[in-house]
Order: C-alpha cells, then sequence, then structure tokens
C-alpha cells in the first residue's frame, strides 16, 4: 500500500499514549475482553546524554496505535493496547526506578527499552527479576548480555535484545576501513562504560587480526570537558583512522577539538552518536565523511508488518510530521514494536508470563528492518540485525536539511543499495 503521511493525535495522559479501537460499519469482530488493557511499557532515555536516541519515540507510538486502532486480536478477543513511556533521564538508576514502576504500578505486560547499555541493561534485569517479558535494542548484543553477566549456556527467562552483534559490526567497519586507508593505524577511544569495556577487547583484536595498527589511550569516564590527551597520543602515533563509542555531545566535542588542535584522520567512525543528526548537526561542515555502521536507513528494502509502509515512506513521514530528519531509531522503534505486538497476538497465554515470554522468544517476523529471529544472535535471548556503513555527506537541494547519510558500503547487508563510494574526510 502507499502511505500518505497524515497528522494524526494520541490521546496523552500521564505518559501513556492509548487509542481505543472501534467498530467499522456493521462488520461483525471479536468481542473485547472484559476489563481488561494489554500494556506496553517504554523505557527511554528522553533527556540527559541519550537523548538523541528518544527523538523519534513519541512518533512512533502515535503510528503504531494508529496502525492497529490502538486493539490487539488474541484467540478470538479484542484488547485494548496502551502504550506508556518513562524517562530514564539517560541515568542507569532511573532506568531501573522507571522500569520498575512501570512493572509494579503501571502493571504492564511486556518492556521495550533502548539506548545503549547504560539504560537497557538496568531495564532488563528489572524485567528479568519481577518475571516481565522485555525487548532490549539499540544496544550491541554482547554489551547487553555480558554486561548482565549473561551465561552462554543458559540465557535469560524473560529478557531479550534484537541489535546487532560485535563480530557484525567489527566487520561492516574492516570493510569500510579497507577502502579508505588498508592496514592503517586505528586510534580508539573507548570510554570506562559496558560498551567501551566489551568492545575495547573486540575490536583490538579484531583489527589486529585484519592487519591494522591499535593505538589505544585506555578507558575514561564520560563525562568529560577536553579530550586533549587522547588526541595527542592520535597524532603522536600516526593514527588515521579513529574508531569511538560515545553518547552524542561527547562525540561532538572530540571532534570538534580534533579540529582545533589539528588533528585529521582519514576516516573517524563514530558510533553510539554520528547515527543521530544532533550530533553532527553542530559540526557544519566537519561533518562530511564521518561515518558509522548504521542498522537500518530508508534505502532498507523492506516494509512494516503492520501497516504496509516502505522504509522510505515512514522515514519521510517522520520527516514531514515532525520537522526533525530521519534517523535509524525510527526503525529499531517501529520494528521492535512490531515485534511485542506480534507477541501480543501470539501468546497463548496472556495472563501467563512465562507464555508471553515464549512467545517472544519464538518470534520469526519481517519487520521494518528486516527479519526478527531470536535463534539468529551469537548468545541466546538474541536476534541479530544487518549493518551498513554510512558516510554523512552534504544534501542535495531539493532535501530540506543540510547533511544527510549516504550508504557506502554493504558488505554485510548486501541487499541494501550502496548510493556512492567510500571516501576520506576532506579537509580544506
Amino acid at each position: 500500500m502507499t502511505f500518505k503521511p497524515t497528522r494524526r493525535e494520541a490521546l496523552l495522559l500521564g505518559g501513556a499514549y492509548a487509542v481505543a479501537g472501534t467498530l467499522i460499519g456493521r462488520s461483525i469482530r471479536p468481542a473485547f475482553a472484559a476489563g481488561r488493557t494489554l500494556k506496553i511499557g517504554i523505557v527511554s532515555p528522553k533527556t540527559g546524554p541519550m537523548a538523541a536516541f528518544a527523538e523519534p519515540t513519541e512518533f512512533v507510538i502515535a503510528r503504531i496505535l494508529e496502525a492497529t486502532g490502538g486493539v490487539i486480536e488474541n484467540a478470538g478477543l479484542r484488547y485494548p493496547l496502551e502504550i506508556v513511556e518513562r524517562d530514564t533521564q539517560s541515568n542507569p538508576n532511573r532506568a531501573a526506578e522507571v522500569t520498575q514502576d512501570l512493572i509494579l504500578s503501571e502493571g504492564v505486560d511486556v518492556v521495550l527499552c533502548y539506548g545503549g547499555p547504560e539504560n537497557t541493561n538496568p531495564a532488563s534485569d528489572q524485567c528479568e527479576l519481577n518475571g516481565v517479558p522485555c525487548l532490549a535494542s539499540d544496544v550491541p548484543i554482547e554489551p547487553w548480555f555480558f554486561g548482565r553477566n549473561g551465561d552462554p549456556k543458559q540465557g535469560f527467562d524473560y529478557t531479550y535484545c534484537a541489535f546487532f552483534d560485535v563480530t557484525t559490526y567489527a566487520g561492516a567497519m574492516l570493510a569500510f576501513m579497507d577502502k579508505i586507508a588498508p592496514g592503517g593505524t586505528v586510534g580508539g577511544l573507548w570510554p570506562n562504560d559496558a560498551d567501551g569495556v566489551v568492545l575495547s577487547q573486540a575490536f583490538t583484536d579484531g583489527f589486529g587480526a585484519a592487519g591494522y595498527t591499535i593505538v589505544d589511550p585506555g578507558r575514561f569516564d564520560l563525562p568529560t570537558s577536553s579530550f586533549s590527551t587522547q588526541i595527542a597520543k592520535f597524532r603522536d602515533s600516526g593514527v588515521n583512522i579513529v574508531q569511538g563509542i560515545m553518547p552524542p555531545p561527547d562525540f561532538t566535542l572530540f571532534w570538534t577539538q580534533c579540529a582545533q588542535q589539528g588533528f585529521q584522520p582519514k576516516a573517524m567512525i563514530a558510533g553510539k552518536s554520528s547515527e543521530y543528526p544532533a550530533s553532527v548537526q553542530p559540526l557544519g561542515d566537519k561533518a562530511v565523511g564521518v561515518s558509522v555502521p548504521i542498522w537500518w536507513t530508508p534505502e532498507f528494502p523492506y516494509i512494516s508488518s503492520l501497516d504496509g509502509a516502505s522504509a522510505f515512506q515512514i522515514a519521510r513521514a517522520y520527516e514531514a510530521e515532525t520537522g526533525r530528519q530521519w534517523t535509524a531509531g525510527v526503525g529499531s522503534r517501529y520494528a521492535m514494536l512490531e515485534v511485542l505486538i506480534d507477541t501480543l497476538r501470539r501468546a497463548d497465554d496472556l495472563d501467563d508470563p512465562d507464555s508471553v515470554s515464549a512467545a517472544l522468544g519464538a518470534t520469526r517476523l519481517e519487520t521494518i528492518c528486516g527479519t526478527i529471529d531470536f535463534s539468529t544472535g551469537p548468545v541466546p535471548n538474541s536476534a541479530k540485525l544487518g549493518l551498513v556503513s554510512v558516510q554523512w555527506v552534504k544534501a542535495s537541494e531539493d532535501y530540506p536539511f543540510p547533511f544527510d547519510m549516504a550508504v557506502v558500503e554493504n558488505s554485510f547487508h548486501p541487499s541494501v543499495p550502496v548510493s556512492r563510494a567510500p571516501f576520506p574526510i576532506p579537509y580544506d
């Protein structure tokens, strides 16, 4: 079907968006379940350094509720659907608190959490502790799994993650790096957090085995006011590729200070930040050439299982309705809610969390991000997504934003077309 963006409204009450389904004409539909509403809780970093992750969530919630009519059908009964969002303030302690509130006060049936391990891990732990099915995303699988002391022989009972794994992420970066500075020197900008600790070892081993020299100044705490120590180390060591895993404000600061201090690598691969326009817009022309592996773009050749809209249509609808540029989070938030809706439709017993968790674990669903299948991940309870590498470029004149992301390498997701060849960062 062809989707035409329209203005939509959803009832907002205490952070909850709810739309009740209505009968259309004289058609016969299953009866509503007496006194039972299904609730999805969303744990979001709406404020704080990870706020860029949460920008698309309100749009996606409204669109999902419109697509479902605010109703979920299961076993011949119709259940009103309510989606309740809580703000973690990008703080792990707050993430645990709001998840507990969603479980104990709101009585949610399932939880969606996202935005790096600092948000997803405490939320997932609360769900596991309280026996509530939970889906994490926008967090690499290994920092989510091993950051929670997961046992690969056992897995978890109620918590799942659908995102990319470290092997795919490293492979996508290597495929890009090989076309920019093969056998070059990589500077690692890896902080002292769950992402930085897990990924630093994986990337050091993987890049080294591929023939790259690694320069690692060591773990560091965030936020910070200066990256001068790291920049000096990179410059003195002949680094020509930088790979960093930092929230948007920290990357923006680092790249600004690189320009001020005359450090000009051929490639800047900025994970956890440059996927989001908010992190590169303050850079102006210095954003051109910044790269990152990404899990969704408008070029992805998939449609939504809920409304049949394509990735391109959803991205343009988001821009038209919000006035903001698309982000990869539009796709992953959309896909994860597709998965949770599908889970609640298939569960044998909606009042039994074990039954709902079993349905979630058995998912095999074609979504706007591609196939979500929890048998595909590197550890139990995980579903692996594909990746393409993108670089920021100056946008065409007919695009309403100054910069855009161009797909430049697709070895780890060949169904997504490449729009241009990789290029070294241009400097004046």
